[in-house]
């Protein structure tokens, strides 16, 4: 065997695994963006699929745990980025719940429902003396500014104001739901 006949031997052996190696490498980042998507695995006699498995482990988790709680504030706030006037409006309506809870079970016999419920709803607890000035005060505010980002045309609210009013909003819920409970 000379010289010439060995390099061709050596490089009929070589190829295929050079050509795999090279594949490997050069596809390596589409292949591990599409190992996440794999739904089912085979190899000769070993298979799994994923989405099975998932589903199994999910039914057992299920009664096991309980269940997430989904912090309100935390998703207003992470939407503000996207959608601060829906946010607020969202905002608003949690006030408005805790403002009506509060009402039915201080004064079951009043009726809230006409078209201008937000005015009766402060008139309400102010008349009968449920919440301080303060927070008549901050209810008024909260109410005008949630009117305005309903109603007014070309009315736009900033990131930060959105955040603020969320927040000023959460701090109205939780001292409503103290008064229900005291």
């Amino acid at each position: 065997m000379n010289g010439m006949q060995f390099f061709i031997e050596l490089l009929d052996k070589l190829a295929w695994p050079l050509v795999f190696i090279f594949s490997v490498v050069t596809l390596q980042k589409p292949l591990s963006a599409l190992i996440p998507l794999a739904k089912k695995f085979k190899f000769k006699d070993f298979e799994v699929e994923f989405g099975q498995d998932l589903k199994a482990v999910s039914k057992k988790a299920e009664g096991a745990f309980p269940e997430l709680e989904i912090d309100k504030k935390s998703v207003l706030i992470a939407s503000v980025d996207n959608l601060p006037s829906s946010s607020i409006l969202q905002a608003w309506s949690e006030v408005d719940k805790a403002a009506e809870n509060l009402i039915s079970t201080k004064l079951p016999n009043v009726i809230l429902d006409s078209n201008t419920r937000y005015k009766d709803i402060e008139e309400t607890l102010v008349t009968e003396q449920i919440i301080d000035t303060k927070k008549a005060k901050l209810f008024s505010e909260l109410r005008v500014l949630r009117n305005k980002v309903a109603h007014a045309k070309g009315y736009e609210v900033g990131k930060v104001e959105a955040v603020q009013y969320i927040e000023l909003c959460f701090v109205l819920v939780d001292h409503l739901n103290q008064l229900k409970q005291a």
